[in-house]
């Protein structure tokens, strides 16, 4: 076996780490390969489709966990920068039909040399999106293969991926079709259902701005409840002057996993615009919502309820756009959109 050092370059590493993932993929096929050997014609059969089964399953509920919330997984499309906010939920539930209709045609195996070679290409696109999450990001983020039900890092995730493939790797191989009549058909009717399962569910959403809040007119943020506290955490930049988007979360809370991953996002790609969380939860919890919402890079302070609560209020999230002291609109979670924040940011004082 080839031996490479990786170093810390960017693309380097990832190709590097790239190159030991399939390597890694080859040698646990070669175990399982060893393993079949030994076991009878007859048991091969069985066990062969019991993994096929429980492949599937695994895609299918991989699948479901990901529909709720689906914004998690549309907000990591427009991450990688190939796709835009508009496209975005299509191609999330797109990719989660995929999966759907992937893990149907497993449990059913039809098909199997198609199907595992479809699945084989699934995980192995996701496997390169983890590598790069890893070197980009780090390991200390949530990769979204299971949503929220299920936190899983870059490598766990790639460990993951490495015993599916090489079960893929398997049942391209050594595993016997069931014959069903008019297979084709079959296999259309159940990306067709899956697709529109998938769209009915959790169709998108894309006027957001029907989820706006009302504001009559302009009212105070009491900042001075935080500035005055000395037992309270300050903020990292003053608050009270110039334009903020400034955001109350809970840690615990999913909506706000959800509108900090966004908002991150927003923030990531316009440095230039200032955004403030305020987080309910202690040091521990903090770095748990980091890690769900890749949003440490945005300035944020820990806040206790009592504070939180006299300026945010009992609803979170709460995020406001915050002139001077004073708050001009409130954004709906469902109603973040990059155009209409950077249009505030832009206009006069």
């Amino acid at each position: 076996m080839a031996i490479i050092i990786c170093n810390s370059t960017g693309y380097k590493l990832f190709v590097c780490l790239s190159f030991y993932l399939l390597m890694s993929v080859q040698y646990v096929f070669k175990f399982f390969i060893t393993f079949a050997k030994k076991i009878t014609m007859t048991h091969k059969n069985i066990i062969f489709k019991i993994i096929s089964v429980l492949v599937g399953v695994v895609f299918v509920f991989s699948a479901y966990v990901k529909l709720f919330p689906i914004e998690l997984l549309e907000i990591a499309v427009v991450e990688t920068g190939f796709i835009g906010w508009t496209l975005a939920p299509i191609m999330a539930r797109l990719l989660i039909a995929s999966e759907f209709a992937l893990g149907l045609f497993l449990i059913m195996n039809i098909k199997p040399k198609l199907v595992s070679a479809l699945t084989a290409l699934s995980l192995v696109v996701f496997s390169f999106y983890l590598v790069f999450l890893l070197v980009f990001q780090g390991n200390d983020v949530n990769c979204n293969c299971f949503g929220l039900y299920m936190v899983l890092n870059p490598i766990e995730s790639l460990l993951k991926n490495i015993v599916l493939l090489s079960l893929v790797a398997l049942l391209y191989f050594k595993n016997r079709a069931v014959k069903y009549p008019k297979e084709w058909t079959i296999l259309a009717l159940g990306a067709i259902l899956a697709i529109f399962v998938t769209f009915v569910i959790n169709p998108p959403k894309f006027d957001k701005s029907k989820y706006a809040y009302e504001i009559d007119q302009p009212y105070l943020m009491d900042f001075s409840i935080i500035y005055s506290d000395p037992e309270t955490e300050q903020p990292q930049i003053d608050l009270q002057k110039g334009k903020h988007l400034v955001a109350f979360f809970s840690y615990s809370c999913q909506h706000c996993v959800v509108s900090a991953y966004n908002l991150q996002l927003i923030a990531h790609r316009n440095p230039e615009l200032s955004f403030y969380f305020f987080i309910n939860g202690d040091e521990n919890d903090l770095k748990t919502f980091h890690t769900l919402t890749k949003s440490e890079h945005v300035p944020h302070s820990i806040l206790l309820a009592q504070p939180l609560v006299m300026l945010a209020g009992s609803q979170l999230p709460a995020l406001f756009l915050v002139n001077e002291s004073y708050v001009e609109k409130r954004i709906h979670p469902s109603g973040i959109d990059e155009k209409m924040i950077k249009e505030w940011f832009n206009e006069a004082q």
